[in-house]
């Protein structure tokens, strides 16, 4: 009987302390259920005891899919790996096994949420292309004539040279015409006269 007890007290005293040499997440970054506004850089876990370097852990996304992450380092009670990639909003998980100071494999997952603001789009309007201005009818009409045109004097309306002498020297000519013909027809006139007179002799 005495024997029985011993076991029941030993027993009541060996329980708590093989509960307790077990390990389990002291802290973690992010923490259990936290909602993150931004990516975290990083996944870190510490334990209550120092734990193994074969722990690992797994960050896993809403549909399950493993999210990649940087190489896990673990210094005494605690492991971390990066995060390589930005995460997008949603739900992780982290699913971690150690081999804790006691020798035991231990498990466990904890879920946490990222939820960063969208980015909003820039309410500045683009700038419109400048479109090249149409010639105006009137600076149309007033360029120059092409040189061909303004070297034809009938396209021009301006007489050529040649042209402007002739017309000078067929008005210089008009005056002696007429004064030759009134010097013969007076001769003539006066032949006719004297021819009469001598007739009548």
């Amino acid at each position: 009987m005495k024997r029985i007890i011993l076991i029941c007290l030993a027993a009541l005293f060996l329980l708590p302390s093989m509960a307790m040499a077990h390990s389990k997440v002291s802290e973690s970054t992010p923490t259990k259920d936290e909602t993150v506004t931004a990516s975290p850089a990083e996944i870190s876990l510490t334990f209550n005891t120092n734990i193994e370097k074969l722990s690992q852990f797994k960050l896993l996304n809403e549909s399950g899919e493993q999210v990649k992450t940087g190489e896990i380092a673990v210094d005494k009670a605690t492991m971390s790996g990066a995060v390589t990639e930005p995460l997008q909003n949603g739900v992780y998980t982290v699913k971690w096994t150690i081999i804790g100071a006691d020798g035991h494999a231990v498990d466990g997952e904890y879920a946490f949420t990222v939820n960063a603001p969208e980015a909003t789009p820039s309410n500045s309007p683009e700038a419109a292309p400048t479109e090249s201005a149409a010639p105006s009818p009137a600076a149309e009409d007033s360029e120059a004539p092409d040189a061909s045109a303004s070297a034809d004097p009938a396209v021009s309306g301006e007489p050529a040279p040649a042209d402007s002498a002739d017309d000078a020297q067929a008005e210089e000519a008009q005056p002696v015409n007429t004064m030759i013909w009134i010097i013969g027809g007076a001769i003539v006139l006066a032949a006719i006269v004297i021819l009469i007179r001598r007739n009548r002799k």
